[in-house]
């Protein structure tokens, strides 16, 4: 699952987020104060090489969006400058067994304001390329689509 995999990247990456204490899928729960959520967010069309049926793209190309929440400013921004750090410009990846051929920062993080609590918000959006699967290989690896040089 894309939240998963993008957890498990921020999760190992030893910049402080750990999933399930201050690392959370889809959701960010009141506490602890300082905190980050992963979003699963509309993406754009799959990849189709030179077959255009349906069902046979070879690669989707999802986004998310991660907030970063904590008490003052400069805290949170650091924190999404690290994960920013961390997945843009990511290439040729292996992730929990899932292919991720490219991520990219959509822009610099942002700030949404202060939530009910008066915790600073910021948000940034990735764009994805992952490769899509069959039962054994991605369909892009077994269409000979995907190149360890790709990208």
């Amino acid at each position: 699952m894309l939240l998963d995999d993008v957890i498990a990247k921020l999760g190992g990456s030893g910049i402080g987020l750990t999933s399930g204490t201050n690392l959370f899928a889809g959701t960010l729960p009141d506490s602890p104060d300082s905190a980050v959520a992963v979003y699963e967010t509309g993406g754009i069309f799959p990849l189709h090489t030179m077959n255009v049926s349906a069902g046979q793209a070879v690669a989707e190309r999802p986004r998310v969006q991660i907030v970063s929440r904590g008490m003052r400013y400069q805290a949170a921004r650091q924190t999404a400058h690290l994960i920013s750090q961390t997945l843009d410009g990511l290439n040729n990846d292996i992730i929990n067994g899932n292919r991720y051929l490219q991520i990219t920062a959509v822009s610099s993080p942002a700030a949404m304001g202060l939530d009910a609590s008066g915790r600073i918000r910021l948000t940034q959006s990735f764009d994805i390329i992952k490769a899509l699967h069959t039962s054994t290989s991605t369909a892009a690896e077994a269409q000979g689509w995907v190149q360890d040089d790709w990208v």
